[in-house]
This record gives structure tokens, sequence and C-alpha cells, in this order.
């Protein structure tokens, strides 16, 4: 009788594990509802989408990616931005401007994270 009474648990802890979040850049995507980057420079404009649980689109002018690729290109932009809810614009401008986007003209972060709190962070040049 005791066996039976551990396996529910036994399957608890493995689901647990199996089904715990993926960590991407420092940011736990799982945990957010939904972020939005728009860069522009230059006159194009690039823009990472991601909605939970596991919609991700990149933009690049009028090139549209989705999925595995995208995923991809919003850990990348992630990882350059290191998201922070207290971060100031300026800080996100600056990491931007020294990895791929020497003469940005704008940036627009919005993201929602898991309590459904919006945080937005706008720079233009």
């Amino acid at each position: 009788m005791k066996k039976w009474c551990m396996i529910p648990i036994i399957l608890s802890l493995l689901m647990m594990v199996l089904v715990s979040p993926a960590i991407a850049a420092g940011t736990e995507l799982m945990t957010l509802f939904s972020i939005r980057i728009t860069v522009i420079e230059k006159g194009i404009e690039y823009e990472w989408e991601y909605d939970s649980p596991s919609q991700y689109e990149f933009e690049k002018g009028d090139r549209v990616m989705k999925g595995p690729q995208a995923k991809e290109e919003m850990e990348k932009i992630l990882r350059v931005l290191q998201l922070d809810e207290q971060e100031d614009v300026n800080n996100y401008v600056k990491r931007l401007k020294e990895s791929h986007f020497p003469e940005l003209d704008r940036i627009d972060i919005r993201f929602m994270n898991g309590e459904g709190e919006l945080y937005t962070w706008v720079w233009d040049s």
C-alpha cells in the first residue's frame, strides 16, 4: 500500500522537472506574458515578438520569421539587452549601439510579466 501512495508524489516531482520553464538570456520567457521589441536604424525596422507560451516572430524590414529561427533571434536580442524591470532606457540604447545598431534611431520595448505588469521603454534619437 505504501508503494502506491508514493507513485503520485514521484509523478508530481517528475512533472515539475519536465515542465519547468526554459531560461533564455537570463529572462524566463515562460513567465512572461508577452514581449515586443522594436528597433529602427537607418529607416529599417526590426521587430521581435514573443507571446506565452511559445509564439515567436522576428521581422527585419519586409522579411518575417516565425518558429525556431524567430526564437533564436529573440534570445540574441535578449542577451544584448539584458532586460530588467528597473533598467534605464539609456542603458538599452548603449547596449544596442555597442552590439548591432551603431546608428540607432529609435527603440520601443514593451513587456508584460506573468503578474500582468506592463513595462515600457521608448527612446528617439
